[in-house]
């Protein structure tokens, strides 16, 4: 079988959300959309997934019912470190039509002749030396316009091999979508996948859309007001529930929102800060679209731990809550509780035992001084941050940080909503 997407990133989420729309294109007449996936950082995924046939199920669930999917559409599994030349064949074959990412924020990082910036490039230019004609490189990361942000990172990296004529051929017949993925997949049980029964992938036009067209799939003229809304109203909720779930000792960010506490202060977060730092809704219903939020994160049968979220918050937390704060200040609007957010995470990084985030060994020292607005103001002007948090709000962090040293996270929130 011809295999028409390479998918770079073989984790649970690719399995329970793009693989799944594949699955349907086949399903509706499409065999050319089968795919070869590649674990980027272990091989244990490929091997176990090529092990049991390459089938397995996805099982979306909420508290009411639940639907079993059987998923045969990755035909193929590899591992770069070791399968590279396998992969160098798909990467030029003509029958390919795009390669698609999740490889989580962080990896987009360039960092050495290693990193992942890099392993596109390569396989770009091997397609480009064999005369292949273009395809689309589709980022399902939450990074802002990721299709926008993945093209400057390609041409970067490319631009580096001083050959002006891959520069051009990227130019010209390499296509970078933006595109917008939301499902929450927590837990992956022997040969199934457990999720919810909501999934979303909006994409940019591209002619992509006649091998997905009744999968479900949306295809727009302008993927970012679909993109800011999640971003924001969704994953930054997510990683606040997450790092205060750590802080309290609330294993599952389902129990968080419901939290007689916790739940009204997301819900004001929501409403009355990262909504109005969102200029253009483009018709969505923010405040509804909140409401469906805190729903699905509420299902009980998911068992989304919050050490699972509460990872790479210097990478995730600038588009999730950083820029929302900015936008708000450009308004001259405040932010207490998007500020409490912050300190919450500072907080997390000084306390927490096991804190998962690449720059952990220079943010955490920063993280436990003495002083709160010293604190804060390091961890925020660190150089990890390229985006940058507009200073005035950093004595309302640091004052939020302070609280939280000497009170319960919960008294403070309370505190907040009264």
């Amino acid at each position: 079988m011809e295999i028409g997407v390479l998918h770079l990133g073989l984790g649970a989420f690719h399995r329970a959300h793009q693989a799944v729309y594949f699955n349907q294109a086949i399903a509706n007449g499409h065999p050319e959309m089968a795919i070869a996936a590649v674990s980027m950082r272990k091989s244990e995924v490929a091997d176990s997934l090529r092990n049991q046939g390459y089938s397995y199920r996805v099982v979306a669930r909420d508290g009411a019912s639940e639907e079993s999917t059987t998923v045969t559409a990755i035909k193929e599994t590899y591992f770069y470190g070791r399968d590279l030349k396998a992969i160098e064949a798909i990467a030029i074959s003509p029958a390919l039509k795009a390669i698609t990412l999740t490889v989580t924020e962080k990896a987009y990082r360039i960092d050495g002749s290693s990193s992942f910036p890099n392993q596109l490039v390569h396989l770009l230019n091997e397609r480009f030396k064999s005369g292949a004609p273009g395809i689309a490189v589709i980022c399902c990361d939450n990074l802002p316009s990721n299709g926008d942000s993945t093209a400057r990172m390609v041409n970067h990296v490319a631009s580096e091999l001083g050959d002006p004529p891959f520069l051009a051929w990227i130019a010209n017949h390499i296509r970078f979508p933006n595109s917008m993925v939301d499902r929450i997949v927590p837990a992956i049980t022997g040969d199934s996948i457990t999720t919810e029964p909501f999934s979303q992938w909006v994409i940019e036009n591209d002619p992509i859309s006649k091998y997905l067209a009744g999968t479900g799939a949306e295809f727009v003229s302008d993927v970012r007001p679909y993109e800011l809304a999640k971003i924001r109203l969704f994953n930054g909720v997510h990683s606040t529930l997450a790092y205060l779930g750590e802080l309290i000792g609330t294993e599952y960010v389902a129990n968080a929102v419901v939290d007689p506490i916790i739940g009204p202060y997301i819900k004001a977060m929501q409403e009355q800060e990262i909504a109005p730092s969102i200029s253009d809704p483009a018709g969505i219903d923010l405040i509804s679209y909140a409401a469906t939020i805190r729903k699905r994160i509420s299902n009980p049968t998911l068992k989304h731990r919050a050490e699972q979220i509460a990872m790479d918050g210097s990478q995730k937390l600038q588009q999730r809550i950083i820029n929302s704060m900015n936008d708000l200040a450009t308004k001259s609007l405040p932010a207490p509780r998007l500020g409490v957010a912050l300190a919450i995470w500072v907080h997390y990084l000084a306390t927490n035992p096991r804190v998962s985030d690449p720059f952990a060994t220079q943010l955490i020292p920063i993280a436990q001084l003495a002083d709160p607005l010293l604190a804060v103001t390091g961890i925020f002007d660190h150089p990890t941050f390229s985006t940058k948090l507009d200073a005035k709000y950093l004595p309302q962090i640091a004052a939020a940080l302070a609280e939280l040293r000497n009170r319960e996270p919960l008294d403070v929130l309370k505190e907040l909503e009264q």
